[in-house]
């Protein structure tokens, strides 16, 4: 486990939320992490501080008369009125498909924020912290192994793309993996910022023409990047970089036009990896 995963279930240890297989990793991560462990103990500081706070706040307690009443609605509404049959139907209907479009719109956030939580440890394990499980290869070899797409990569976008916040500088070109799951990954250099471009197959393949091809969208910060995506022709480019929001937004624009040029081709070959 990483310093990343770990912080991130911090909240839910302290409140006893997690599975037993994850608590134990997460102990064995704390056993050994200094950092990590300084943080979880100043998360229970911060927590016991505000539940003292709040507990010892005069103006923060709960009415007596606001508990009697919200006891006697709580009562009665456990005593629903009898409704026709007809209507217990529909209801039952009603509740059907929405568990069905509950079910799939979730599962599409979580795959679409699967792959975008890919694309940031990608860009900070890679591009950053040179800490990937797998050495990256060339653009070529990927190309003729894996993905002929990422051929395009070794000249899109060019060495050098000037923008409004500064001339961005290439860094490295390579093809890495992350995750399981293989990107073609751009870095430039913008002053001492990083910009990533990670370009991976799509989930679904899109069609072939030119004119599919969407719009640059805005996505939150995740581990603090910013972070854009777009679709082009069977792929997804993503740019990343923890430049300011301002900034970020000025140079995901300047490469978006370069990167959206990838939707002109189409690569006859499945990802594999193995």
């Amino acid at each position: 486990m990483q310093c990343r995963d770990a912080r991130e279930l911090l909240d839910s240890f302290i409140g006893e939320e997690l599975l037993v297989e994850t608590n134990h990793e997460l102990l064995q991560h704390l056993a050994t992490c200094p950092d990590c462990s300084a943080e979880l103990e100043g998360r229970r500081r911060m927590r016991s501080g505000l539940k003292q706070a709040f507990s010892g706040s005069m103006d923060l307690q709960m009415r007596p008369q606001f508990a009697d009443e919200l006891t006697a609605r709580l009562r009665v509404s456990t005593q629903p009125a009898a409704r026709p049959a007809w209507q217990i139907r529909w209801f039952a209907i009603a509740a059907s498909l929405l568990v069905v479009v509950g079910a799939g719109t979730y599962a599409l956030r979580t795959r679409i924020s699967e792959v975008t939580h890919l694309a940031a440890g990608d860009h900070q394990n890679c591009a950053v912290k040179f800490a990937l499980q797998e050495k990256p290869i060339s653009l070529k070899e990927a190309a003729e192994r894996y993905d002929t797409t990422y051929a395009q990569l070794v000249t899109t976008p060019p060495d050098t793309v000037r923008t409004a916040a500064g001339i961005l500088r290439i860094a490295d070109r390579h093809s890495c993996v992350f995750g399981g799951r293989r990107f073609g990954h751009v870095v430039f250099r913008l002053d001492d910022h990083l910009v990533s471009v990670l370009v991976t197959q799509a989930e679904i393949a899109g069609a072939s023409s030119k004119e599919d091809v969407r719009q640059l969208s805005w996505l939150p910060r995740m581990n603090g990047f910013g972070m854009a995506s777009l679709h082009t022709t069977g792929h997804v480019v993503y740019i990343v970089s923890d430049l300011q929001d301002s900034e970020f937004r000025v140079v995901a624009q300047a490469l978006a036009q370069p990167a959206s040029q990838l939707a002109a081709f189409r690569s006859p070959l499945e990802f594999q990896h193995n």
